[in-house]
């Protein structure tokens, strides 16, 4: 197989630069792979790569280059498809590397292309060819700026898989774009294991490195050490890595003085190779994706004592074997943690062994495995198909007929796979014979909505769009109406999201009141509805509205039952509910009470209307209501009042709204007009 590797540039001290590189050296050895990197600005990356990864630049901006790109206008122009910050003063992508990437997009015979970049993950997506499309967030998307996580969401729908680095990221990201869920993947950083001498544990160093930014919590880690130093003053502390947040470090140090017990190393490279002097190995960020120093460090032998921080370091150690998490943001736990290794050399000996072992979970081999999966997994759930077809059969039960696409697709141990979009309920697997699925309409869909996808008997699974939905028996209501004693309610409705996605809404009900007709007049809201359930109505039967600000306030409404026991009818007074009418605005949600003392909301679920409350609107008919005269009559201010005559105030008047709620259930509101 033929993997690219797209990049930005490999020019930087950068731990996406030392993944993607080092991914593609695992890769190398089973694969044709090649890095295609949007610009060049220097000879050499700062990190190994092996020999055999091609690696390509389609802007070169070395002026010493013979294939300098300099002169070119283009290479000074804002791209057109890129993403970029409003505020970026000059590109840091040019046009002319966007319009390469496009000419490369057209031209690759790539079997797989993996963008390492959110911002070429959004040119990806729009990419022709046939080639798999592989999104590889080494970061946290939901925390990118809006103008780079807007497009790169969307873009997701078009990729054939998206992996991140912890389990945490994936759950978070699935709440997030729920509508790719089903292709994003945990694919932690490949580490090799760089080589060199391993720690003995016997110095008396703490080593840690990093971008020095606020969020790394240097700082944090220097106020620990002064604890630490306090205990034992032999012990020193080393930072390695440079960053904005160098001089405000160095004052820190100062002023707590601390500068024979703290030294700020600056950039090291190989930086594991400092590791091995050490003796102890800190992470004291409060955010970090994954943690490749750590892995790092663990490869020298070092045991690790790091905040429990999102998401990486509780996915990389094991905690009591080869390290200590400590509560993020604890810095004095952090102090404590470092100074009981310091005082317990078997311990810290043991750790650091342990470490070793732990880190070849990383390794090149196991990082290969992991990503060959992935792609094989991607290419699988490409040959699923993806479209539907769905049908309300008659009962009530719903068909979902897969579209035939091509011969490639796969037709053999498929199963239809309904999720609760909420993820409260177990996701149901239904077999798919024939191309076709039979959801039940009891027993088989608890209440909610659920997304609709297809799974292979290896694996993959893949969101359905829907190409038609037949509903016609909901709006006829045949073999669906409610027959004495027949049970509860059970009704599917099978519909298209805003994204095109194949859903059915569940209702599950043991007694409902389903509303037929609503009439507003003069004189009364009329309400026609039936009764699901075991029993028929009795004599017994009421109408009831509940106060949705009181509940105690309860209005009870008579009813008139047909013969069959199952079919009502209820007259609600505008007077009464004029009467009832306190302040402003009253809402009364209904409820039908059975005889037996039982209780049934009154909705209207049978139906293929979705969203009953956008389609059916009744008249608003208006009374007067004299009990509301004393409280809209104005207040007569005491000084003017005595000179102005006020003329009498009208009645206040009620508008009555009868209409639906959103969750379909009938409702009446009174509002002071």
């Amino acid at each position: 197989m033929k993997i690219v590797f797209l990049v930005r540039d490999l020019c930087h001290m950068g731990g996406v630069v030392t993944a993607t590189q080092n991914m593609a050296s695992a890769l190398v050895r089973h694969h044709e792979v090649e890095i295609v990197a949007l610009r060049k600005v220097r000879d050499a990356s700062y990190f190994p790569l092996d020999e055999r990864v091609e690696v390509r630049a389609l802007t070169d901006l070395r002026e010493h280059s013979h294939r300098y790109d300099g002169d070119d206008p283009l290479a000074h122009e804002f791209p057109i498809r890129y993403p970029y910050a409003a505020n970026e003063k000059t590109p840091v992508v040019s046009r002319l590397a966007e319009k390469r990437l496009l000419e490369f997009f057209a031209e690759t015979d790539a079997d797989a292309v993996i963008s390492s970049n959110p911002r070429i993950t959004t040119m990806l997506a729009e990419a022709p060819g046939s080639f798999l499309r592989i999104a590889q967030e080494h970061s946290m998307p939901r925390i990118y700026a809006e103008n780079v996580r807007k497009p790169l969401f969307e873009a997701y729908r078009k990729l054939d898989a998206v992996t991140v680095l912890s389990p945490e990221e994936k759950a978070g990201l699935s709440k997030v774009v729920p509508h790719v869920r089903d292709r994003i993947s945990v694919l932690p950083n490949c580490v090799p294991d760089p080589g060199g001498p391993l720690s003995d544990g016997a110095s008396k160093v703490v080593v840690t490195a990093g971008v020095l930014k606020k969020h790394k919590n240097f700082h944090g880690l220097v106020d620990a050490f002064e604890t630490v130093v306090e205990r034992h003053p032999d012990w020193r502390l080393r930072i390695y890595g440079d960053g904005s947040d160098r001089g405000a470090l160095q004052r820190r140090i100062h002023d707590k003085n601390l500068y024979n017990h703290v030294q700020l190393m600056g950039p090291a490279f190989p930086v594991t190779a400092e590791f091995g002097k050490g003796a102890i190995f800190v992470l004291p960020s409060l955010r970090e994706p994954f943690g490749l120093v750590t892995v790092e460090a663990m490869t020298r032998g070092l045991p690790v004592v790091s905040m429990d921080c999102d998401h990486g370091p509780r996915n990389i150690l094991t905690p009591g074997t080869d390290g200590i998490l400590v509560p993020n943001g604890d810095n004095a736990a952090m102090a404590e943690a470092i100074i009981e290794l310091i005082e317990d050399d078997d311990r810290r000996t043991a750790m650091g062994r342990a470490a070793v072992r732990g880190a070849e979970r990383f390794s090149e081999e196991a990082s290969a495995e992991r990503f060959g999966a992935i792609l094989e997994h991607a290419a699988l759930r490409r040959r699923l198909p993806g479209t539907a077809d769905a049908e309300v059969l008659s009962g009530g039960d719903v068909r979902v007929t897969l579209a035939g696409a091509g011969a490639d697709v796969l037709t053999e141990g498929l199963e239809l796979v309904c999720r609760d979009v909420r993820g409260r309920q177990e996701p149901v697997r239904l077999p798919v014979v024939a191309g076709a699925a039979l959801i039940p309409r009891r027993g088989t869909l608890g209440e909610g909505h659920w997304e609709l996808g297809v799974a292979s008997a290896k694996g993959p699974e893949k969101r359905l769009s829907v190409e038609h939905v037949d509903v016609t028996r909901l709006v006829s209501r045949r073999d669906t109406r409610a027959t004495p004693g027949g049970g509860g309610l059970d009704v599917l409705l099978p519909h298209k999201d805003e994204l095109g996605r194949l859903k059915v809404r569940s209702q599950v009900r043991e007694r409902h009141a389903e509303v037929l007709s609503v009439t507003a007049d003069e004189h009364a809201v009329v309400v026609e509805a039936e009764f699901w359930g075991e029993r028929t109505l009795g004599a017994a039967a009421v109408l009831e509205g509940v106060n949705r600000a009181d509940a105690e306030r309860v209005l009870t409404v008579p009813l008139t039952v047909d013969e069959d026991g199952i079919r009502f009818r209820c007259a609600l007074p505008l007077d009464t509910l004029v009467a009832a009418h306190e302040g402003d605005e009253e809402i009364w949600d209904f409820r039908l009470r059975t005889g037996d003392g039982g209780a049934a909301r009154l909705a209207m679920l049978v139906t293929d209307v979705l969203e009953p409350y956008r389609v059916f609107k009744y008249p608003r008919p208006v009374r007067a209501n004299p009990r509301a005269r004393a409280a809209v009559e104005p207040r007569r201010r005491p000084l003017l009042g005595a000179l102005r005559k006020h003329p009498e105030p009208e009645s206040a008047r009620t508008e009555v709204r009868p209409y639906f709620t959103v969750t379909a259930q009938f409702a009446v509101k009174t509002v002071t007009v």
